[in-house]
This record gives structure tokens, sequence and C-alpha cells, in this order.
């Protein structure tokens, strides 16, 4: 029977060991595997946000001027963001119920005409709750450059004098491969919505009418036509500077940012007009 018993000894400190040594690597494991899971979340958040967030709020979160407000921004990690809106909670508390909920009011302080629409599946919305998850893993993905950058990532106007509204203004000669990469940057958001989205007129031909370039040949000539311009410049300009002189038929009157003329120079303009007129 001692063999037994010696038996029973060896089976427990192997077992201990076993346990022991397990114990020792858990501790790894179990970071290995929250990093690997976190990762794959952003990565889940990365492709919804390029598929349902991007036309509104930029490909890096910087914002869109008149169209919804920066998501990479310092103000936002650094809670001052939250403070102003009176919010006690955390920042992922906060973005989860952003997403969930949407925006059905005003912001305070914005001007943004589209409000925020409800994503969660318990409030009528399209996305699961491990999906609204990955979305703000994707968004805290951002803090540490957010913050590095001190701000930075804000949208501000270029350097030199804003055009301003008047269209008889004397323009240089434009760029159209300045003004595409403008329209596609954040600091003019051109291309959420005549671009990326439907809210706003194509400038891109298609099937059943031409680019923007040939319809501005023809659009201050039409009897509906209310605005000032007298040449297709100038309706572009008009359409940029003072977007309310005349609204397409079928748009809304609201969409389009009324401040390009205090934002955008008289080169960046031109060159946006250029890129425009090359649309046929």
């Amino acid at each position: 029977m001692k063999w037994h018993i010696a038996l029973g000894t060896v089976a427990v400190i192997v077992l201990v060991g076993v346990l022991a040594f397990v114990a020792i690597n858990e501790t790894a494991r179990m970071k290995s595997f929250t990093q690997a899971y976190d990762s794959r979340r952003v990565e889940v958040g990365a492709a919804l946000f390029e598929n349902n967030c991007r036309t509104c709020h930029g490909p890096q979160g910087e914002g869109i001027p008149g169209v919804a407000p920066s998501i990479n921004a310092a103000d936002l990690f650094n809670g001052e963001r939250l403070i102003a809106v009176g919010f006690s909670g955390t920042i992922d508390d906060y973005l989860e119920g952003v997403i969930a909920y949407g925006r059905p009011v005003p912001s305070a302080g914005t001007s943004y005409p589209q409000r925020m629409p409800t994503w969660g599946q318990e409030f009528g919305g399209p996305l699961r709750e491990d999906q609204i998850e990955g979305l703000v893993a994707f968004i805290l993905n951002w803090e540490d450059r957010a913050l590095a950058a001190s701000g930075e990532g804000t949208v501000a106007m270029s350097d030199g004098e804003a055009v301003g509204v008047n269209i008889a203004v004397s323009l240089p000669e434009g760029d159209p491969d300045a003004g595409a990469s403008l329209a596609q940057s954040a600091q003019a958001g051109c291309s959420a919505c005549h671009e990326l989205a439907s809210v706003g007129p194509a400038w891109a031909p298609e099937a059943d009418q031409p680019g923007i370039g040939e319809r501005a040949e023809q659009r201050f000539t039409q009897a509906d036509y209310n605005g000032d311009a007298e040449t297709p410049e100038q309706y572009l300009l008009e359409s940029i500077v003072n977007p309310y002189a005349y609204v397409v038929d079928g748009y809304d009157a609201s969409l389009m940012p009324r401040d390009y003329g205090d934002r955008l120079t008289a080169q960046q303009v031109a060159d946006l007009i250029g890129y425009m007129l090359s649309q046929r």
C-alpha cells in the first residue's frame, strides 16, 4: 500500500506544479488575450466607421465644417466637451450613449443642420450593442494622438486673406488637381455631401446627367435662377460663398455651410472652381 501513497503524493505534487505554472502565466496570457480582443474590436469599429460615419465626421474623425463635429480632438478626450454638455460619466459612456441614442435635438452652441441619427438597435437603429462597442473602441484609439496634437486636429482657415462673398471678385487661375485635394480634405469637406453621399448634387457626370462643370454653364441662365451670377465661374463661386442665393430644386436649403467665404482664400476657391469645371 505504500506505493499507492507514494504515487498519490507524486500526483499531488505534479498537479500543484501544473497549477502553479498556469497561475504564473495566467496574467500574461490574459493580457495577450485582452490585447487581441481589443485589437479586433478596433478593427471592427474601423470598418463600421468607414461605412457609416466617415461621410459626416471625416475620414479620420476630424470633423467637417457645417456637417458634423470632430471626434478626433483633444477637447473630447480631456473632458472639456463632456463638461460643456454637463455629462458626468466616462468618455466611453458618453460615446456609447451618443452613438446608440443619437442626437434628436441640436447640440448647444453649434449650427449643424443634420442631427446625429440613432444607431442602437434597442432604440430603432441598425447596430448591435457589440458593434457600437467596436465603434467606441475605434474612436478611443485616437486619444493619444489627439491629446498630443493639443487640439491641432480641429479645422482652421488656411493662411491668407479670406475670399469673402463678393462673386464679382477677380480670382487667380485655378488648379483642378489642388481643387480635388481640397474638396476631399477636412478643411473644405465637400466630398462628404457631393461625392460620398447624396445630400448634395453630385459633381461627377452620371448616366442621366452631365457633371457640374457642364451644368454650371446652364444653371445661371434658367428661368428660376434668382442669384447674381453672369458666368459659370461666378455661379460656382456664388454656390460656395453664398449658397442660398439659389438652391437646386429637390435639395435641402439648410445643408450647405455658410462660412466658406470666411474660411477659404481666393486661390483655394479658384482651385475648387477649376476642379468643378473639369467635371463634365
